[in-house]
C-alpha cells in the first residue's frame, strides 16, 4: 500500500466488518470486557453500531483514511456535548442487538469499567478511537488523522483533545510527539483479572 494515495474524508457507513476490526484494536482490553469476551459478538455489535446515524460509535463521528473506495484508517471523536447526547442512542443500539450475555457484559462495564475512563471536560475534544490497518503503521496516515483531529477540535471551538489507551499501547509515542501528556492514571482492580490493566488519560492543548 502507498500512504502518499491516502485522501481523509467525513466518515460514511462502508466496510462496517474492518471498522468494527479497527475500532477493537485500539483496545482490544476493554472491548474484549464489554462484550464478555466473545470477539464474534464484538464485531457483530461494533459493525451495527458503526452503521448507525446516532451513537458513540456512529461512522457520523468519524473521519475515515481513504484509498480510493478502500478504507484504511479512521479517527472516531466528538466534543464533550457530542458525547452525551450520543450516549443514549449506543445504549439503545447496543440492547436492541445484543444477546442476553451482551447485555449483562454491557450492565457491567457501567457499574465497574467506567472507572477505567475519567470524565471529558466540558470544552474538550474527546479523541475515542484512532486507527490504522497494520499494513500503513508508522507510514505517517496516524499523523494524518491525528492532525485532523486537532483541526476538527478548532473548528468545534474546543480548547484541547483527551483520549485514554491503555499502558504499553506503541500509539502512546506518536501521541507524545504530537504534544500529549499524561493526566491521570487508573486501574480499577476488581478489573485487572479480566484484562483491563493500567490506563492512561492523556490531553493536549490548542
Amino acid at each position: 500500500m502507498d500512504p502518499r494515495a491516502i485522501t481523509l474524508q467525513d466518515g460514511d457507513d462502508r466496510d462496517p466488518a474492518l471498522a468494527a476490526a479497527l475500532i477493537f484494536d485500539t483496545d482490544p482490553h476493554i472491548f474484549s470486557f464489554l462484550h464478555g469476551h466473545d470477539r464474534a459478538r464484538a464485531d457483530h455489535h461494533l459493525a451495527y453500531q458503526w452503521q448507525q446515524q446516532a451513537g458513540l460509535f456512529s461512522h457520523r463521528y468519524a473521519r475515515l483514511a481513504v484509498d480510493g473506495a478502500a478504507l484504511r484508517g479512521l479517527a472516531l471523536g466528538f466534543s464533550a456535548a457530542e458525547q452525551q447526547v450520543g450516549a443514549e442512542p449506543f445504549f439503545a443500539q447496543a440492547q436492541a442487538i445484543l444477546d442476553e450475555g451482551g447485555r449483562l457484559a454491557l450492565a457491567r462495564w457501567v457499574q465497574e469499567g467506567r472507572y477505567v475512563l475519567p470524565p471529558i471536560p466540558p470544552m474538550a475534544f474527546y479523541l475515542q478511537n484512532l486507527a490504522v490497518v497494520p499494513e500503513l503503521r508508522g507510514r505517517g496516515v496516524g499523523q494524518r488523522l491525528l492532525e485532523d483531529v486537532f483541526e476538527r477540535a478548532r473548528q468545534a471551538g474546543c480548547e484541547a483533545v483527551h483520549l485514554d489507551l491503555y499502558a504499553g499501547n506503541p500509539a502512546q509515542a506518536l501521541y507524545e510527539r504530537a504534544g500529549f501528556k499524561v493526566l491521570v492514571e487508573t486501574r480499577v482492580p476488581a478489573l485487572v483479572d479480566e484484562g483491563i490493566g493500567l490506563h492512561l488519560h492523556m490531553a493536549a492543548a490548542l
